[in-house]
């Protein structure tokens, strides 16, 4: 639904504008039952944004598709606003004719329509819904609607390509789908694995400068591990990481005539911090210093999600002190820090708690 919002109101500019973000432009998002525009959900509205409720795996029909867009656009001049995309942050006021003159296509796609894992994350949205996933239907097939994409030119190089989940590698047709996508010279792929297993075509996208890994984690031992992730893994995973390290490049890596890729950012680990469970600086450091060894150079955290949605409206200052310190431990060791979307708009959001931080230029 379409609500009139202040905030967004562009209308008393000289020149026509309007609020949009580039997943609205030129997203789209296959999850189990359904398309959507966008993957973002930490914010007020929710994300989400609807473009096709039931989707099993149906031909698109794509001029519907960017009619819909178009119809968003028309509404957004108006400050009319979807409801899901309401305080998101990605939402961004640019002159009308700079949105419109972009075109129709897609060029950031996430992929994230199956939910099978070979672990058990306590904070997983499976483990916390379980009546959901009692029935699991085998995934329907996205690499017919990618090479249709691609005959048509509808998707296109120059934004993001995100694979979610379940585990990627589980996925019977990953291989294949990241595979086209590298002789596409397709940049800037982005695959969230558990590291359990290894895969040779990541290993490829790595070393080409083309694909990030990024391996869950969230422990600086193997018994904080198996806590969170319910499996006896830790040494596995730890060692798979290190293989994905070993294929970076330390280059940069040619993407386009004015767009690189630092060769040794390519593979990171991610560190969801689970109050009362792995947020103590002892653990933090582990995992960063185990990370050094191994030759992985980017330090990602993020915050458990229902934790996080319990405290949203009252959070400690205890939690913006330990998300400092961790930055000051990234800074210690030399690695490449990213915050996740909540640790992102949790500091944006609350500017007089966090002196230290700096927010990216929009």
């Amino acid at each position: 639904m379409f609500k009139y919002n202040e905030k967004y109101d562009c209308s008393n500019l000289p020149k026509p504008a309007f609020y949009s973000c580039p997943w609205i432009q030129h997203g789209l998002v296959f999850f189990r039952y359904k398309m959507t525009m966008c993957c973002y959900c930490g914010h007020v509205g929710g994300g989400h944004t609807l473009v096709k409720d039931d989707y099993n795996g149906q031909p698109i029909n794509w001029e519907h598709l960017f009619k819909q867009k178009r119809t968003f656009n028309r509404l957004y001049k108006k400050g009319l606003i979807n409801d899901n995309c309401v305080d998101c942050p990605f939402l961004e006021k640019r002159m009308a004719e700079d949105w419109e003159k972009e075109g129709e296509y897609i060029s950031n796609l996430y992929i994230s329509h199956w939910v099978d894992c070979n672990c058990k994350c306590t904070y997983c949205f499976e483990a916390q819904h379980p009546e959901e996933f009692q029935f699991k239907h085998k995934p329907y097939s996205v690499l017919p609607i990618l090479k249709e994409m691609l005959q048509k030119n509808i998707l296109r190089r120059g934004g993001s390509i995100h694979f979610g989940g379940g585990e990627p590698t589980l996925l019977p047709e990953f291989e294949d789908i990241v595979r086209l996508l590298l002789d596409y010279k397709f940049y800037d792929l982005r695959v969230h694995t558990s590291g359990i297993k290894y895969s040779p075509i990541l290993e490829r996208g790595i070393r080409e400068g083309r694909l990030r890994v990024i391996v869950s984690v969230d422990a600086g031992c193997a018994e904080t591990y198996k806590k969170i992730k319910q499996v006896p893994q830790y040494d596995k995973v730890r060692e798979n990481a290190r293989r994905y390290a070993a294929a970076q490049v330390s280059r940069m890596h040619a993407l386009t005539p004015d767009m690189y890729m630092v060769g040794n950012i390519c593979v990171g680990t991610k560190f969801i911090v689970i109050p009362g469970v792995n947020d103590t600086l002892e653990e933090v450091e582990n995992w960063i210093k185990a990370d050094v060894e191994s030759g992985i150079h980017t330090t990602i955290i993020d915050l458990e999600e229902n934790w996080f949605k319990a405290h949203e409206q009252d959070l400690p200052q205890s939690i913006f002190d330990f998300i400092h310190e961790i930055k000051k431990l990234s800074d210690k060791y030399g690695t490449h820090f990213e915050m996740y979307e909540r640790v992102n708009n949790m500091l944006k959001e609350n500017p007089e708690r966090v002196p230290w931080f700096v927010p990216d230029k929009a």
